[in-house]
């Protein structure tokens, strides 16, 4: 064990070499501020030689982290130099305007194709949350809610054509040198027209590393577009994981499918309604829709595509086919336009035109964007469509967690459309072919085709299982070093000759919260090491008879340092975490709790009523109804806390937490729950939830506690056990009535309000 302390201490020296800054050492820095265990929102922040680049810079698309749009940057914005788009879609480009009507001065690289795109992506975009803030200003006065919610939009018109001017057309495979820091060269991705995996030369004191951003990978053998480029090699790559825990089905024929799914909805006197992104997605699906009509697969019917920006972004890429594959280039030689027959498709621009698509009486192909439900005219088509069983609602693109189309896809009876819930009626089908997405099998093959292994691989734009599912595999069949970094997260990569290219991380909080330093992180190796070390020790410790030996207790004043310093810095986080906050209270139930049962909505609804009310919330950071309780306090602007525990399989902290403390120890983790929580509100849960009850009641019962609320929610659930206690427990005498009269009960968030808040 005293091999283990100076192995352990010397791990710390040099993580403090790694970490802090030396005017002897170079350092390069990575920040991921988006698309992190989650897929949309990509934004990532490369620095060197005491300069930044902002790689992709897109909105956030997922419900539960919208509130990410609005933030402030945590990188100001001025700080930039420069910018990189490795492509259009709104997830990577749409916080833009925003960026710069917030301080960036500086210009925008993108390909040719990809600047024709984005001022019809950002203006529409902007368009589109004029007319959302708008709408939902109109919706709030009929509704007697006037200011209760945002009605602005995230960013106007008039910012997106201010942004618009900073773009710089770029041509593919020809290196841009930025500064004296970087020189970016763009190369096909094959995902949408002018997409690109951005290879970047970062310089430092004449030492240079090479980063390369995959941005969104394309399949092979798809129509349109050219196959992804590969590489030989790079330092470092930061590659996308959206299927990264997957293979595309095998789909077969898209056009058979497509055809029978309309040719039967056709037979009912249905619509068909294809929620469909507007660049690459909808120019595709009119190509394979315009072949089945003319080579007589399906009826001939009315084909709308009701997007202004879908019709303009068509018009784009039939003036950039020598931008797309061998046979498209054909068919425009020949004078077919790849992107359908026009006598079969109607291109619908104004709102009258779109509003008269619901008039129509017979049956009809509508696409129409966004392509997650998310926003745009494909919510009014859904609103008219979805209730109505003879019609279809096709999905042919990827739907994120938390949008529209996902709760759709995932087989809601009832959805939220326009401030209404909506019952869902229709069918539901989906098609996957369609992905502009690699699959596992492409992700693997891409990466795996560096002749030269990579330094470090980071895996994003992918939902956390996703990514997570990809790192194992990476890990497995490529024996490369990968990580699943978190929002906010630094890496910093230490050039010098003696720390051989270590990668190490800091604290999230060291980018989100500035104003509060770091704890001194080690390198990911070394953490595993001495996570197993430490875990063995304590299992060995915990497991031992009574009759341990003697060298085994002499050398345990080690863990006292241990458990010391596991109280300590949660101490610390705590007290910065709920500075100016008078009261807190900690809420428990089950981590299996789902997200859209009532019980999570009712802790949601709880916690945000008493965040509004004053109150911190303190949870154990999981999911569930930890992240229930989380999320409401978020969405109250209250102080959103969550104290973690290190497991064998350690659970994530859930995305609603603003400061979290990941305990070693049980039993600190619990002195802390009863220190700053004034009241415990326990939600349905299993072994863990029940441990808390007890204990709490027990320190309440033995005096060790200042009594406090320990507030029960959900009769139906709790109060078998309450007649349990009663009918056992108190008959026997075991607890008296004292006993029985601290648990409290309560079925509605405004019971728990009016008995903590008074």
């Amino acid at each position: 064990m005293l091999v283990y302390a100076k192995w352990h201490a010397d791990c710390i020296c040099k993580s403090l070499t790694i970490t802090t800054a030396d005017p002897l050492k170079t350092q390069m820095k990575l920040t991921f501020l988006g698309a992190n265990r989650q897929v949309t929102g990509s934004r990532y922040c490369l620095e060197a030689s005491g300069t930044k680049i902002m790689i992709d810079c897109g909105m956030v698309q997922e419900r539960e982290f919208l509130a990410r749009n609005w933030d402030p940057c945590p990188i100001p914005c001025d700080e930039f130099s420069a910018m990189v788009l490795t492509h259009v879609h709104i997830d990577h480009s749409g916080l833009i305007p925003k960026f710069v009507r917030d301080g960036f001065q500086g210009p925008i690289y993108a390909t040719a194709p990809s600047v024709d795109l984005v001022d019809i992506m950002l203006l529409d975009s902007a368009r589109i949350q004029e007319e959302d803030a708008r709408y939902k200003k109109r919706r709030h006065e009929r509704e007697g809610r006037q200011g209760k919610h945002p009605e602005v939009p995230l960013y106007t018109e008039k910012d997106a054509v201010k942004a618009l001017r900073q773009f710089k057309a770029v041509e593919y495979e020809t290196p841009i040198k930025v500064n004296d820091a970087f020189t970016v060269t763009f190369h096909d991705a094959g995902h949408i027209l002018g997409s690109a995996c951005v290879q970047v030369v970062a310089t430092e004191n004449g030492m240079s590393r090479t980063f390369l951003f995959s941005g969104d990978l394309g399949q092979w053998n798809r129509p349109l577009m050219n196959d992804p480029t590969t590489f030989d090699s790079a330092d470092y790559v930061v590659m996308e994981s959206t299927y990264g825990d997957r293979e595309h089905k095998d789909a077969g024929d898209i056009g058979e499918q497509m055809a029978e799914i309309i040719n039967r909805t056709v037979e009912r006197g249905g619509n068909v309604v294809i929620p469909t992104f507007a660049v690459e997605r909808a120019q595709e699906l009119t190509y394979h829709i315009s072949r089945l009509i003319h080579h007589k697969k399906i009826p001939v019917l009315p084909v709308y595509l009701d997007s202004p920006m879908a019709v303009d972004v068509t018009k784009v890429f039939r003036r950039n086919v020598e931008y797309m594959d061998d046979k498209a280039k054909e068919m425009a030689k020949l004078g077919v336009p790849p992107m359908g027959l026009p006598e079969f498709i109607n291109l619908v621009s104004s709102v009258e035109g779109s509003k008269a698509i619901n008039t129509t009486k017979e049956p009809s192909i509508i696409m129409s964007a966004s392509g997650m439900c998310n926003a745009g005219r494909i919510k009014h088509h859904l609103r008219n469509n979805i209730s109505n069983q003879k019609n279809t609602i096709l999905f042919v693109g990827f739907q994120a967690r938390g949008t529209l189309g996902r709760q759709v896809l995932e087989g809601s009876t009832k959805v939220r459309i326009h401030g209404q819930m909506r019952k869902v009626r229709a069918e539901i089908a989906q098609i996957f072919g369609f992905s502009g997405h690699a699959d596992r099998t492409d992700l693997l093959q891409w990466l795996g085709s560096m002749g030269a292994t990579p330094r470090q691989v980071f895996l994003t734009h992918g939902e956390e299982a996703s990514s997570l599912a990809l790192s194992k595999q990476v890990e497995e069949k490529l024996r490369l070093p990968v990580i699943v970094p978190a929002y906010g997260e630094s890496y910093e990569f230490d050039l010098s000759e003696e720390a051989a290219d270590a990668v190490s991380t800091r604290s999230a909080k060291s980018v989100l919260d500035a104003a509060h330093p770091p704890m001194i992180a080690l390198p990911r190796e070394v953490a595993e090491m001495v996570k197993q070390i430490e875990g063995h020790a304590d299992t060995e410790f915990l497991n031992s008879p009574l009759s341990v030996p003697a060298d085994f207790i002499h050398e345990d004043p080690w863990r006292v340092l241990r458990i010391q310093s596991d109280a300590i810095q949660g101490v610390e986080m705590m007290t910065r975490a709920l500075q100016g906050c008078k009261r807190s209270v900690a809420v428990f139930g089950s981590a299996r709790t789902d997200s859209m049962s009532e019980t999570y909505k009712l802790a949601v609804d709880t916690t945000r009523q008493l965040g509004e009310s004053g109150f911190a919330i303190i949870t154990g950071g999981g999911p569930g109804i930890m992240e229930a309780a989380n999320r409401g306090a978020r969405e109250a602007k209250a102080h959103s806390i969550a104290l973690n525990i290190s497991l064998s399989s350690e659970q994530q902290v859930n995305p609603y937490v603003d400061f979290h403390y990941t305990c070693h120890y049980f039993f600190v983790r619990k002195m802390m729950f009863v220190k700053y929580a004034q009241a415990f509100i326990i939600f349905p849960g299993g072994f863990g939830t029940l441990d808390e009850l007890f204990e709490s009641l027990t320190l309440i019962q033995t005096g060790k506690l200042n009594e406090f609320p320990v507030v029960l929610v959900g009769s139906d659930y709790w109060n078998p056990l309450i007649r349990w206690l009663q009918s056992e427990t108190f008959h026997r005498g075991f607890i008296d009535a004292d006993d029985m009269k601290r648990l409290v009960v309560v079925d509605t968030a405004e019971e728990i309000v009016k008995l903590l808040a008074t």
